[in-house]
């Protein structure tokens, strides 16, 4: 495969070819094992959210619950930060090495690097993790306001998580973190942003439609399904959140070299440290 190419030209279809070109040399040739463990988790984080929803009478329980919760937020956070470093370094090594995946291997498995890692937890917990427990929090109350200002948060929401989760990545490759690494994501994705908030968006959408669906028909059994078919709920919903995720961690790195590429600068200035 050609991996030193011009990227600059690729819009959201080009984007989603890229990704998938990306995506197949990753499943072949790398492991897997993090999306896969981040999918349990985050299943398990649906189910114990569903039944504090659920069960409104046993203060006991409730505060158990809510440990087991805080401990699960906090397990999906940092795999999700490992997840993130790590395929964005393994993907950032494809383009260097013209598809060489072995040297990103040998990286992450016999020397992670701990300064990508690092700029990533702070720029993460300090910069991305405030707007979106913020939007998080505005949406709740959802019910109670009204459409323009429902539609308003949502768009708000789309632009938060698209800038953050640039500046994730930017703060994996570059030497940069915290509010530059906010910075250098909106300088990056000037004259890409609608293609790129279409991708991730898209993405993140499908992450918790599965989330949405996993809770209905297995943690609440809405339609009342027999074991069997609840079995084979939690099969297809699993194969489909790590599918999403393998493809939303690939999606990442990959929209940072298109972005790259658009604004005239070396694709080689992604580093591993």
């Amino acid at each position: 495969m050609e991996w030193q190419r011009d990227l600059a030209g690729l819009g959201l279809a080009g984007i989603g070819r890229e990704t998938s070109r990306v995506v197949r040399v990753i499943l072949l040739n790398f492991a897997n094992v993090g999306p896969a463990l981040l999918s349990a988790l985050l299943f398990a984080h649906a189910a114990v959210s569903s039944r504090i929803a659920s069960d409104h009478d046993y203060a006991t329980s409730l505060v158990a619950y809510s440990a087991v919760l805080g401990l699960l937020k906090i397990a999906v956070l940092g795999l999700f930060l490992l997840c993130t470093a790590a395929y964005a370094l393994a993907v950032a090594s494809l383009y260097r090495t013209g598809g060489d995946l072995l040297a990103a291997d040998r990286i992450l498995k016999e020397d992670f690097p701990v300064a990508p890692l690092a700029r990533l937890l702070v720029t993460f917990l300090l910069v991305a993790a405030a707007p979106f427990f913020a939007v998080s929090t505005a949406l709740s109350v959802e019910d109670r306001i009204v459409l323009p200002l429902r539609l308003l948060g949502w768009a708000s929401a789309a632009y938060v998580a698209t800038v953050c989760q640039m500046a994730c990545v930017v703060s994996v490759l570059e030497d940069t973190k915290l509010f530059g690494a906010v910075r250098r994501s909106r300088e990056l994705l000037a004259g890409k942003f609608w293609a790129v908030v279409c991708v991730l968006v898209t993405l993140d959408g499908c992450i918790i439609a599965v989330l949405k669906a996993f809770t209905a028909l297995v943690v609440d059994n809405v339609l009342g399904l027999r074991l069997a078919f609840q079995v084979a709920a939690v099969v297809t919903a699993f194969v489909a959140l790590w599918g999403v995720l393998v493809v939303t961690l690939v999606a990442q790195p990959v929209i940072y070299m298109v972005c790259m590429s658009h604004h005239l600068e070396v694709v080689d200035k992604a580093h591993h440290d």
